[in-house]
């Protein structure tokens, strides 16, 4: 009978139990343990870091906006619906909802809300978008006929009132901002937990908590940063009375007041033979280190939220020659990929109503896109502008496009970028002949072969070659430019309305365009006629981006932000004729108050109607503005 031998590699451990059946590790477990409504209400509104979690990628995936592409009078008509229903802030409200485990979209439509919705829907139909918690609807029971094309849906809605009554609701009618998909593995979770998905709390609670315990277990150290330690000689029989006590109390009494009145501690000495009576040790504490410990918990939070540290912890780059720009360009796609994945279909569902509403009918060629989430910077346009028409420049003197086409494509490109704001409007006064290369009849006149008395060449306006030198010699000085606010009225009504207590008068409210401090030549700056009405006046229309932030070294300022690529033109010609600017980049915005301390900006509902400014105010540089602004 032969003899059969066993033999493995690996590493074993007879006292640990390493490599062997007792191994320590086996005895590793993960549990799962369902959150409930008020967990998860708990953490969002008890943490922070938690609430920022869920709100950040909800406001970055809506703060450019949408950018509907379509005839410039039905792009009117649509903003204007979605001003009418403030619709980018109930998107976010939304996403916020499906962050924390679901959220929907009530749909008013036409018809008995137990019935399919509508196909289509005329000018006006849609009467109302409510925004509801995955908790005011109880999904039905789910379809589970594979033939049906809404298989895996519920079969309705039934939405619980304020009154406590509850409304059945066609899912038709509903848009559901589902959170994370859950997989049905069958292993206890209920079809509605399913069909909503899971929180974002709920995968992110672990990592939140212990990061908030490192930050609240340091907090609780501070108050031993320096801790002072007394011996005295028989406190135990010195305590046993009360005379002893009250001696007790009035002795340290007395040093607490000599270390506040001479920075110093007096203690009993002894008779100079057997040493000191008491003995006072000042115990100080070492933090190094522990902003290390706090870090490593937040970048691990970071980690599983998937928002980079920078953004999250408003925490600048770390590593040599670090930006942040990377983090950046990866959180926006995040953001992208979100906003299509996510988003893109609730929105379709929303616009097969939304546009009728607006438009009357649902017309081809009418669609929409998410603008880019990062603005490229001054130099990063001026260099894209650049490359582009020396690309025009080489097509242009190969001649294979024909010039009427070559023409057409051109203008299709500036107006598209929005390299010239204006330019749309401005070529459609030209008939189409001469705007696509034809040219007017020349009347025979030379400009160049006016004469002014004395033989000096006559420019248009009138003025000689060398007037027009002298004038554009001007002594460079500083340069400050802005535009009045001509309907302040409107803008201090909406701000008391959100509770804003004091606004600046409204004769001081504006925008600025340029600050300079470094002195240029005004007569340089190009005009801005193209730029503006015909009165110099400039209208924001309504809708678009808008948000209320805090802006300044402290956040002591409380403004208005909102979109204008004619202003941001505008800043842009300016610098280019030599203006600086002090801050990394321009937004516009108006300044509404600087003594709102206490107003939680994510609270306040933006500005959304017209702003109309002035004509543009260029004037000298005054240091101390500040201190002339009045509130009220």
């Amino acid at each position: 009978m032969g003899i059969l031998l066993s033999l493995k590699d690996g590493l074993t451990n007879a006292l640990t139990g390493m490599g062997r059946t007792s191994d320590p590790r086996s005895a590793n477990r993960y549990t799962y343990m369902p959150k409930t409504q008020q967990d998860i209400y708990a953490a969002y509104r008890g943490s922070g870091l938690m609430r920022k979690i869920v709100n950040v990628p909800a406001k970055d995936m809506v703060r450019e906006g949408l950018e509907w592409k379509a005839e410039a009078d039905q792009i009117t008509l649509l903003e204007a619906e979605m001003a009418r229903h403030n619709l980018l802030d109930k998107i976010r409200r939304a996403e916020q909802l499906r962050g924390l485990g679901g959220g929907a979209m009530l749909l008013g439509l036409p018809g008995d809300p137990r019935q399919p919705a509508p196909t289509t829907v005329g000018k006006g139909g849609l009467a109302y978008i409510h925004v509801l918690s995955r908790w005011q609807l109880q999904a039905g029971p789910e379809i589970q006929d594979y033939r049906d094309p809404n298989n895996g849906k519920p079969q309705f809605y039934r939405y619980s009132t304020a009154q406590g009554g509850m409304i059945e609701v066609h899912p038709s009618r509903v848009i559901a901002f589902r959170a994370d998909p859950l997989p049905s593995m069958g292993l206890g979770h209920s079809w509605e937990d399913e069909w909503w998905g899971e929180s974002t709390v709920e995968q992110v609670l672990d990592a939140v908590q212990n990061s908030d315990a490192a930050q609240t277990a340091f907090a609780s150290l501070i108050h031993k940063a320096r801790l002072m330690r007394l011996g005295i000689p028989k406190l135990g029989e010195i305590l046993a009375t009360q005379e002893g006590e009250a001696l007790l109390a009035a002795r340290i009494a007395n040093i607490n007041l000599a270390e506040s009145l001479y920075n110093a501690s007096i203690y009993d000495a002894g008779d100079g033979a057997e040493g000191a009576g008491e003995r006072i040790d000042d115990v100080q504490y070492s933090f190094a280190g522990l902003k290390d410990v706090m870090n490593a918990y937040g970048e691990f939070v970071a980690a599983i939220s998937d928002i980079p540290a920078t953004r999250l912890l408003g925490r600048a780059p770390e590593g040599m020659n670090s930006s942040g720009e990377s983090q950046q360009k990866d959180w926006n796609k995040m953001v992208r990929a979100r906003q299509t994945i996510d988003l893109k279909p609730c929105l379709d569902d929303l616009f097969a109503y939304l546009i009728p509403s607006a438009l009357g009918s649902m017309p081809e060629g009418v669609w929409y896109e998410f603008p880019p989430l990062d603005m490229p910077s001054e130099a990063e346009r001026a260099k894209q502008f650049e490359t582009e028409m020396k690309a025009v420049e080489v097509l242009d003197k190969i001649g294979v496009i024909p010039r009427e086409a070559f023409a057409e494509g051109v203008q299709s490109l500036l107006v598209e970028q929005g390299y010239l704001p204006a330019l749309e409007s401005a070529l459609a006064k030209i008939p189409e002949a001469e705007r696509f290369g034809e040219e007017p009849e020349d009347d025979g006149t030379d400009p160049s072969s006016m004469q002014a008395e004395g033989g000096d060449p006559v420019l248009a306006n009138g003025a000689s070659v060398d007037d027009s030198r002298r004038m554009n010699d001007a002594t460079p000085r500083p340069l400050y430019v802005h535009r009045k606010l001509l309907n302040s009225a409107d803008l201090i009504a909406w701000a008391k309305a959100q509770g804003i207590a004091t606004t600046i008068d409204g004769s001081d409210m504006h925008v600025t365009i340029a600050f300079s401090r470094q002195p240029i030549d005004w007569l340089k700056v190009e005009a801005n006629d193209w730029n503006e009405e015909k009165d110099g006046t400039l209208v924001i229309n309504p809708g678009g981006p808008r948000l209320v932030e805090r802006l300044g070294k402290d956040g002591e300022a409380l403004v208005l932000l909102f979109g204008s690529s004619r202003l941001a033109w505008r800043h842009e010609q300016i610098r280019n004729a030599g203006a600086s600017w002090d801050w990394p980049e321009y937004q516009p915005h108006v300044t509404i108050s600087y003594n709102a301390p206490d107003i939680d900006v994510e609270a306040i509902e933006p500005y959304r109607g017209v702003l109309r400014f002035g004509p543009e105010i260029f004037e000298p540089l005054d240091d101390d503005w500040k201190a002339k602004v009045k509130e009220a």
